[in-house]
């Protein structure tokens, strides 16, 4: 049966070769994906991988023949280290024919990295930017004859190992720490910068078409990108949008005369003066055969919807369609006339969007406001979906992680600059889902060369980039680099004797050289020299600030490992707090080893895993302030009950930075908070809310309150006092009336000890502090200790005397720990037994879909409840529990249950899941 099914795949491969392998003979304009079937082996032919598709890569197409073991298992890392360090070819035949067209182009929109490019006996070109596009022309090659089209790939490691030889000022950091298992000097080569090793990540040093191949085939121009910036104006008595449009031509690789007509559409959608939508040209092409034509359109104000971030209204969202058509289409009889025509579409937001920094009383602010409302940015970091770019077009993976963001309310990405510019299914998601992108460059926690050639590949890269992300309403906001000011300004890399040196070859890369660029492409939005850094305030030092991390102006970077991160009183934040966050393992049934491992091997794998040069001390450090840390590493419950508290800990620690930065919206100007980081790219202790493969951790499920557009913050403040905050994002009413309900709670009783009600009129889209309760001192007089008590705190809208509030429902809800947990006394740690009911469960057949509705039962108090499911569900992915980690001081809730069921075949019971409480610590 086996055979027969192998034989019956090559017969459909062997078709699928023959149909790809077809002459091109369609007589219009035209973009083949040259999808193909590739053959690819190292330059010795001891591996050979055939019938590959692109987007490709060399690790993936090893995995998949089964040469190598997969990356993200085991020790992978460091065991397949030598397919980075080898050579490889990839090789397809092609056969085209050039009939009547005028240009035939071998586009490859990305090829990582280093490669020669054939097409039979002809030598194309090389490639040595895997963020840039690069055409060549084959037209005198579409002959009929098959050829083989091969790019010989060479080792990008081998590479930046010999640009690194004879440097008299060295391009530093040269290598990544030693407990990254990473590769050197890759800040000398235009490669996704973490490929290379980093804090969260393995060393994956890709090689492959990693973007689509195209055979580009036409006889006029092609419409490459459009940009657009859209502002609001006045016209007489009419209110309306203007639409700048930018369209790049093409055509092929040298200058030509144009002469046709531009036709613009947006559709379903009139614009104000008709004669806009046509514009004649009559120019030349440059000498890389490419024209920008800017034409502007007008748009009555009532005939579109603006778009707005998530929270704040709908993502409305517009299609703009241009289309070139050459003058002898109409002037000539022509036999082919489609061939000299192109056309291009793309979605476009009607929204403003500005980065305000303004003087205040004690620097700048540092806020975006969009469609004049101001924005408090919350959400988080983005990195790769995938350490291998070709695996980052998993649009499944992308959209579970976008979708994971907005409904965390988060309502901005910061895409950071140490991976890669996204896929366009990327950017078309943040724009349907609200999503705000802060924008970096590709450059991070490094120095940079600057000699001529390597500013001549980031112009072209910056420029091709910025052109094809900059229509999306998304995008708010560009920074050239990451980290590189503040590595400099305070020598993270040994910098300080060279230091003037270092910093004219900053100014030159992205002063002179990468800033003008992006403004060049896109003039319609703020572009930062770095981040952190001091937006628009300017000193004597120039471009390198004295303290890139002033909290009076710009955003901060802020990191504590040391202090204890629960306690409130540790954050004071700054105007923006672009990066801030806290390590954690991943669960214990997300380690495929952990039950073919014992202790100790687990142990040292998850070791081997710690990239942080701080190891694990700052997880045990933060768990041994607040909580009981086991001790025993050979107990069979070890591992399960650190990476539980390590999950609530992160919570915590991000929960509490979090919330005092919303609270100090208004003290301290604090308008954005974005979390160090989103996601994972293999199971590893990191910074991330989500595990690599889809799994939440404590704290994404927690992110769901943390950034609730309506929440009621609480904390002890520096004086050891409650501090009370009423949050509003949204926008109406301009006044709610809150009346704010606090319970004192013994730790071992459902019941409170005391109460206490406030009311509170809260405004529309900002914070108000709710009178203070002396919560210590009516402790002192009811004679109760803290350590014995914490406490609960609901919010309900529009109180009414004749309704008590039990009956009502909860705008928001929130906690207070009065004391380390650690700190409860004897008599107040009691056990509760946990009882998990299968109220219901379905699956969705046509989404594979599971929901299960549980019913969790105590018998007295529980503290944070973490639910899990078993290893033997490891079929079962992206399972998330709809409250996890969570306080019980009720004898019953619900919690829901979804997880994707391939086939629907697996059965939820409620023996497959497990709990653990921080009771079971305590009373140990």
């Amino acid at each position: 049966m086996l055979d027969a099914l192998k034989f019956f795949l090559f017969v459909i491969l062997l078709l699928v070769t023959i149909m790809l392998n077809q002459h091109v003979t369609s007589k219009r304009s035209a973009e083949i994906d040259l999808e193909l079937l590739w053959q690819i082996q190292d330059t010795k032919g001891v591996y050979i991988v055939p019938n590959q598709t692109v987007p490709s890569g060399v690790y993936t197409a090893l995995e998949q023949s089964m040469v190598i073991g997969s990356l993200l298992e085991e020790y992978n890392d460091v065991n397949t280290s030598w397919v980075g360090e080898t050579d490889w070819i990839y090789r397809t035949n092609l056969s085209c024919l050039r009939e009547e067209y005028d240009y035939v182009v071998l586009t490859f929109h990305g090829v990582d990295t280093f490669a020669s490019v054939y097409l039979g006996e002809t030598h194309l070109g090389t490639t040595e930017n895997m963020f840039v596009r690069y055409r060549y022309d084959v037209k005198d090659l579409c002959d009929g004859d098959t050829r083989e089209l091969r790019l010989q790939f060479r080792s990008s490691v081998v590479e930046a190992r010999e640009r690194a030889k004879d440097r008299a000022l060295p391009v530093v950091p040269m290598c990544p720490p030693d407990l990254y298992h990473g590769q050197c000097h890759v800040n000398l080569i235009r490669k996704m910068q973490a490929s290379f090793a980093w804090d969260w990540g393995l060393a994956a040093p890709s090689m492959g078409i990693w973007k689509p191949v195209r055979l580009e085939y036409y006889s006029s121009a092609l419409i490459r990108d459009l940009t657009v910036a859209i502002a609001e104006t006045v016209v007489g008595t009419d209110q309306r949008w203007m639409v700048d449009v930018g369209v790049y031509l093409e055509t092929g690789l040298s200058s030509v005369p144009l002469n046709g007509l531009l036709t613009f559409k947006i559709i379903g959608v009139p614009l104000a003066d008709e004669a806009d939508q046509t514009l004649p040209v009559t120019d030349r092409t440059d000498a890389n055969g490419e024209l920008l034509v800017k034409h502007r359109l007008t748009v009555r104000k009532d005939a579109v919807e603006r778009w707005w971030p998530n929270g704040f209204g709908k993502q409305a969202l517009y299609s703009l369609y241009v289309r070139w058509e050459d003058v002898a289409v109409n002037g000539v009889k022509l036999p082919n006339p489609d061939t000299k025509i192109s056309e291009k579409v793309i979605r476009i937001g009607f929204r403003t969007v500005e980065l305000v920094q303004d003087p205040a009383t004690d620097g700048l602010t540092f806020y975006f406001r969009v469609n004049d409302v101001p924005i408090f940015a919350k959400g988080s970091n983005w990195i790769p979906s995938s350490v291998l770019p070709e695996r980052s077009y998993d649009a499944n993976y992308v959209k579970f992680l976008l979708y994971a963001a907005r409904d965390a309310h988060m309502n901005m990405l910061r895409v950071w600059g140490g991976g890669f510019y996204e896929s366009d299914h990327f950017y078309r998601l943040a724009d349907e889902l609200g999503l705000l992108i802060w924008h970096d460059l590709m450059f991070a926690c490094s120095m940079y060369p600057t000699d001529a050639d390597f500013l001549r590949t980031v112009q072209d890269e910056v420029a091709q980039n910025v052109r094809r992300i900059q229509h999306h309403p998304s995008i708010a906001v560009w920074a050239t680099n990451n980290e590189n000011e503040v590595a400099l300004r305070q020598n993270w890399y040994k910098t300080e004797s060279n230091f003037s040196a270092y910093a004219a070859q900053y100014v030159e890369l992205y002063v002179d050289t990468v800033q003008p660029t992006v403004l060049a492409n896109d003039p319609w939005r703020t572009v930062l020299l770095s981040s952190p850094s001091n937006g628009d305030h300017r000193t004597e030092d120039g471009y390198i600030a004295n303290n890139p991390q002033d909290p009076h102006y710009g955003d901060v970077h802020y990191y504590n490992y040391f202090l204890d991160g629960w306690n409130a009183a540790q954050y004071r934040g700054g105007r923006f707090v672009s990066e801030y966050g806290f390590q954690s393992f991943p669960a214990f049934t997300s380690w495929p080893e952990a039950r073919s491992y014992g202790q100790s091997e687990l142990s040292q794998l998850i070791n081997h895993r710690q990239h942080s040069p701080l190891g694990n001390e700052p997880i045990l450090a933060m768990i041994r302030y607040n909580l009981p840390l086991p001790t025993d590493p050979s107990n069979g419950d070890y591992w399960p009950e650190l990476i539980y508290l390590s999950q609530l800990s992160q919570a915590m620690i991000v929960k509490t930075e979090t919330e005092v930065y919303r609270a100090h919206r208004i003290e301290h100007g604090t308008m954005g908070a974005l979390y160090w980081q989103l996601n994972d790219v293999w199971i590893a202790p990191s910074w991330s809310s989500i595990e690599y493969g889809g799994t939440f951790k404590l704290l994404h499920v927690w992110l769901r309150t943390i950034f609730a557009p309506e929440h009621l913050i609480a904390f002890i403040n520096e004086r050891r006092q409650l501090e009370v905050v009423a949050v509003r994002d949204t926008l109406a009413p301009a006044e709610e009336l809150w009346e704010v309900e606090m319970r004192i709670h013994r730790y071992g009783s459902f019941r409170p000890v005391d109460r206490h009600f406030v009311t509170v009129p809260v405004p529309a889209n900002s914070v108000k502090l709710v009178p203070r309760w002396d919560v210590y001192g009516r402790l002192a007089q009811l004679g109760l200790h803290p350590a014995d008590h914490l406490l609960l705190l609901t919010a309900y809208r529009n109180t009414s005397t004749q309704q008590p509030p039990d009956a009502r429902q909860p705008v928001a809800e929130n906690f207070v720990l009065l004391d380390k947990l650690k700190n409860i006394r004897p008599d107040q740690r009691v056990k509760p037994a946990v009882v998990i009911d299968v109220v219901s469960a379905v699956c969705n057949s046509q989404n594979n879909l599971t929901t299960v509705s549980l019913k969790v039962s105590v018998s007295v108090p529980a503290l944070f409840v973490y639910l899990q499911l078993t290893p033997e569900n490891s079929t079962l992915k992206q399972c998330q529990f709809s409250h996890n980690g969570f306080l019980q001081f009720q004898a019953v809730r619900t919690v829901t249950l979804t997880c994707v069921n391939p086939g629907c075949r697996n059965t939820i019971q409620a023996r497959d899941i497990t709990v653990r409480t921080v009771n079971d610590l305590l009373v140990r």
